[in-house]
């Protein structure tokens, strides 16, 4: 998924109406828990007013953009990024096996499931669901989760689902058994799936929608979950918020149980306001890395398609300032060319790409480097055939941090004779707009964070993978700065086409190197899992002395934190 948003959002996300009076209920009759815990209030990204769009492959309705979807659709399996060696957990399968090659999957489909409607989940909704996404384009650009379309899918018994694709898709594995699922006998009766608001979802998960407004909505157990009694927080409560002006006092009280935001100065302004709050770590950088955040690049404008000049930009930005000032110290510097995750890909890493990025700008680098690309200093700029190297950076000012960052950046960088301004997108819809002119194609730079996995093919799938781009104008579902590489692209394959891991590792090699000396991405900082959670009514939560899992309010880790949760007294 662009997941990732499935994964993290690396940004700050903005806040301010206070918590939400829920007004209008679904039929869903709220469940009954077996604790007496309070409601686990929420908050993910800023979303006001909202709308009741539960549809979980509309990236841009309210259950997806609130990261609750896998809470009332039950993934296959949820992965812990942060020991991806780990098998996935089981949740609506419990059993998985390639033959043919990887072109060919066969689920085992928990039984005993059951829809909040009463009807009986089987393989038949799961095959359905992949037939569902392989055959509906417009609903396959909705969702940001890039899950191979299938040749097809069967349901041979209710309880084995049969996946059949093309080419092999050993790697697509973490992404195809994270999809959730739909009951087939609601979709099969939408005219068009792609536009369904599904405003009355009908859950097999461990909640179903009890209340919603514009203002939030809450969910509450789901009597017939599967594994209701292992459930202590009985209700879930997501409020909007429109603006960060009120972020911190809600968060830092522990009126917001557990938030996914950057917070400026997060020692003084949240951990040092109770003992009850916490971070992954209780010092520098506090938080967990879940991906690496980069510069990208358009690699369609002069003179953003010469090489060279994408990596003198690379060795003119200095990342240290960035880390301290523009994170306040909660995303470490990347000091790798290779774009890998340290030290999580440290057994990956070619010995000649260690350390080879400068914490600061090296004006000796980019001097030597566009000195030998034909490039002269010119007055201030770098120029060559008259045309100074010259480009704007786009991102949301709602986005603070980022903002920030891609003013330092062109501060840094004009300092080194480039032209560079920042394009900040306004408004409370400036995120939406930045992500629409990514998929479009329409920007010369923009700092974004990086997909999340099990591995770094997923890093540089999403970097570099061509099949998942798309010509200018037209939406892409990934490599949003349209890098067309032939090597790039052979290399992804051989990862791809096989699950023998020294030709995976020889895979990733000869990606990294890529990387490097290609600079389709400028990578700039180690990601942070953006996670604040209150101990004041719940214990549990994943941390740094017991990290079972990737510890933001995310899909689809969303799902098992909250049944990990249980209430103090």
């Amino acid at each position: 998924m662009n997941h990732k948003l499935a994964g993290s959002i690396a940004a700050v996300a903005v806040l301010g109406m206070g918590l939400a009076a829920c007004s209008s209920s679904s039929p869903s009759s709220p469940g009954t828990s077996s604790s007496q815990g309070k409601p686990l209030v929420i908050e993910t990204t800023a979303l006001s007013p909202m709308v009741d769009n539960f549809n979980p492959f509309d990236s841009t309705g309210t259950g997806y953009m609130m990261h609750a979807t896998d809470l009332y659709n039950l993934p296959l399996y949820v992965f812990d990024t942060l020991r991806p060696t780990e098998p996935p957990i089981p949740e609506l399968a419990t059993n998985y096996a390639w033959s043919s090659g990887g072109r060919t999957l066969t689920l085992t489909i928990r039984s005993g499931v059951k829809w909040s409607d009463g009807k009986s989940v089987s393989a038949s909704d799961v095959a359905y669901t992949f037939n569902l996404l392989a055959k509906d384009s417009a609903l396959n650009v909705g969702w940001p989760q890039p899950t191979p379309a299938t040749v097809s899918a069967t349901a041979p018994s209710a309880t084995t689902a049969v996946l059949t694709f093309s080419q092999p898709q050993y790697a697509s594995l973490y992404d195809i058994l994270q999809t959730v699922i739909v009951p087939e006998h609601v979709w099969s009766s939408v005219s068009n799936p792609a536009t369904f608001a599904d405003a009355q979802p009908i859950s097999d998960g461990p909640y179903v929608l009890h209340q919603f407004s514009a203002q939030g909505f809450t969910m509450t157990t789901n009597p017939d979950y599967y594994a209701k009694s292992t459930l202590h927080v009985p209700e879930v409560d997501f409020p909007s918020y429109t603006s960060n002006a009120n972020l911190v006092p809600p968060v830092a009280s522990g009126q917001i149980d557990w938030a996914g935001n950057s917070i400026t100065g997060i020692q003084q302004n949240y951990l040092a306001k109770s003992p009850d709050n916490h971070t992954w770590q209780s010092g520098v950088p506090y938080l967990s890395d879940n991906n690496v955040v980069g510069l990208w690049f358009n690699v369609t404008k002069k003179p953003l398609n010469d090489p060279a000049v994408r990596q003198a930009i690379s060795y003119g930005i200095d990342r240290q300032q960035l880390s301290v000032v523009g994170e306040s110290d909660t995303e470490p510097v990347e000091d790798t060319s290779s774009g890998l995750m340290l030290p999580a890909d440290q057994s990956y890493l070619n010995p000649t790409l260690s350390d080879n990025l400068p914490t600061g700008s090296d004006a000796a680098k980019v001097k030597s480097i566009l000195t030998a690309d034909g490039y002269k200093m010119v007055g201030k700029f770098w120029e060559k055939s008259g045309q100074k190297i010259s480009f704007s950076i786009m991102d949301p000012v709602q986005y603070s941090d980022y903002y920030q960052d891609s003013q330092l950046i062109a501060t840094q960088l004009n300092a080194e004779g480039f032209d560079v301004t920042v394009d900040g997108i306004p408004g409370d819809n400036g995120a939406n707009v930045w992500s629409g002119n990514m998929n479009v194609g329409d920007f010369s730079a923009a700092i974004h964070w990086g997909a999340q996995g099990i591995s770094p093919y997923f890093y540089y799938n999403n970097w570099m993978n061509y099949t998942q781009s798309a010509p200018i104008g037209q939406t892409a579902g990934g490599d949003w700065g349209r890098f067309d590489d032939p090597a790039a692209q052979a290399a992804l394959n051989e990862y791809a086409s096989t699950n023998n891991a020294t030709t995976q590792s020889h895979a990733i090699t000869q990606l990294e190197n890529i990387m490097s000396t290609q600079v389709p991405v400028a990578p700039l900082l180690l990601g942070a899992a953006w996670a604040e959670f209150s101990t004041r009514d719940y214990t549990g939560w994943p941390s740094q002395s017991d990290p079972y899992m990737d510890p933001g309010p995310n899909i689809p880790e969303i799902l098992y934190t909250v049944t990990q949760l249980k209430p103090v007294s």
